[in-house]
């Protein structure tokens, strides 16, 4: 969301401001790889399809947060980092962490509402986003009834699905601010083309 709005702004539901939602995912460069060789060992390996400007990235006021991002069942465990939604996107600038957002649900007390932590995937190579979708399957790779560790906070997945991006911004299912409520936004990827879908899981805090 952009700073430039005015507080107005907060008068209007959610599901109307939002325009983008980890926009484009990421793609792994392939000249002069054989692509079994595409392991993304390196970040200077995978591109952003739709980068965020300098300016952008600014304005999303980027901060290491402490703990971890763990989803033990796929292997995923991860930094994290806080940011602002921009420009109605929500594209964190980097592939490697989760990225907590700030502007959305109840981040700075999660027992009173919904934390949103969005994550890259990328085409054609394994960065940690990945391990949250099947993409010959097209659906997420978490399980109901699994954890999902958030710094000091564990979480019992309830649901797991995909969005159209273009449905997004207006489905209640996801943008309900709940106590205790987690959610993890990353792109669904295709074998090949654009990702047109995101992956939505859902978790609630335990007792």
């Amino acid at each position: 969301m952009s700073a430039r709005r005015s507080a107005a702004w907060w008068a209007i539901p959610v599901a109307v401001v939002i325009t983008a939602l980890i926009c484009a995912g990421a793609w792994m460069l392939t000249q002069g790889i054989e692509e079994e060789q595409n392991t993304a060992e390196s970040d200077a390996d995978v591109r952003l399809e739709e980068p965020p400007s300098d300016a952008e990235v600014e304005d999303m006021k980027i901060e290491t947060l402490d703990g971890e991002f763990q989803v033990p069942s796929v292997g995923l465990a991860t930094g994290l980092e806080s940011m602002s939604e921009v420009n109605g996107a929500i594209n964190p600038p980097g592939l490697r962490n989760g990225y907590v957002v700030r502007n959305h649900g109840t981040p700075d007390h999660p027992e009173r509402g919904t934390t949103y932590v969005a994550i890259h995937s990328v085409q054609g190579a394994e960065l940690p986003g990945n391990k949250l979708i099947d993409v010959a399957a097209g659906e997420p790779t978490v399980d109901l009834g699994e954890t999902i560790t958030l710094q000091d906070h564990d979480y019992t997945v309830t649901d797991s699905y995909t969005v159209s991006k273009t449905d997004i911004s207006a489905d209640d299912r996801v943008w309900a601010d709940e106590p205790g409520r987690l959610v993890i936004l990353t792109c669904l990827q295709r074998a090949s083309g654009r990702s047109v879908d995101n992956v939505v899981i859902e978790a609630t805090t335990d007792p």
